[in-house]
């Protein structure tokens, strides 16, 4: 006969505790792993208990949404801006690597829970500080968001090639590119996918923030 697991009382059970262990078996096993069952057997409690801190699965992703945005380092008040620019985005980035099964919730909810709200408005500040208006700050974060976000998502399918060896990456472009391709179009292909992502985001940055410094020049002295 099997044994039953032991099921918990419900006051041992939290809202953050939920958060955290749906996060971990998103980690684990992906996005569509994720049940209430399931994540009732990982909590070691009745299904039904779950439901007493969050209004089913879209309220869950709603909350790892947020549990994601906790985790992204907001600028401090008294940031500059570039200070700030930096930090958001490398910040925003690690998230996709620390998470990247749950990476995609980040936007994909539809909601902007506090934490990210907070995270934009230092950095909204900071370029306020620096001499922008308001609307014009928005503009320039928006960009610096697109970027970094898209970024992380870009490298989640390409993780598993980065760690690999030079032949392994050789074979992984070889595989990629029309077998009559000629020469000079699987070297092409090689130029694009053989690169330092590490070195690549950085540069992005820079030329992101360079430009926006020429933006904020013109628009102060206008």
């Amino acid at each position: 006969m099997t044994a039953s697991i032991p099921v918990r009382r419900r006051g041992q059970l939290s809202r953050a505790r939920i958060l955290a262990t749906a996060l971990e078996l998103v980690d684990q096993d992906g996005l569509e792993a994720l049940t209430m069952r399931r994540l009732a057997d990982q909590l070691r409690v009745d299904p039904m208990s779950i439901y007493n801190h969050v209004d089913g699965k879209d309220a869950l992703l709603d909350g790892l949404a947020d549990a994601l945005w906790d985790q992204v380092e907001a600028p401090g008040r008294d940031s500059d801006w570039k200070e700030a620019f930096r930090l958001l985005a490398t910040s925003l980035r690690n998230l996709a690597h620390a998470h990247p099964h749950a990476y995609s919730l980040l936007f994909s909810r539809g909601v902007l829970p506090e934490p990210a709200l907070r995270a934009f408005d230092a950095s909204l500040g900071a370029l306020e500080r620096a001499g922008l208006d308001r609307q014009a700050a928005a503009e320039m974060l928006r960009t610096l968001l697109s970027y970094a976000v898209g970024y992380g998502m870009l490298e989640l399918p390409a993780a598993s090639v980065s760690g690999s060896t030079e032949l392994e990456r050789l074979v992984s472009i070889t595989r990629a590119v029309p077998r009559d391709a000629p020469a000079n179009l699987v070297e092409v292909a090689r130029l694009m996918a053989d690169c330092d992502m590490d070195f690549q985001f950085n540069l992005g940055l820079e030329l992101i923030i360079t430009g926006l410094e020429v933006r904020l020049q013109g628009e102060i002295r206008t």
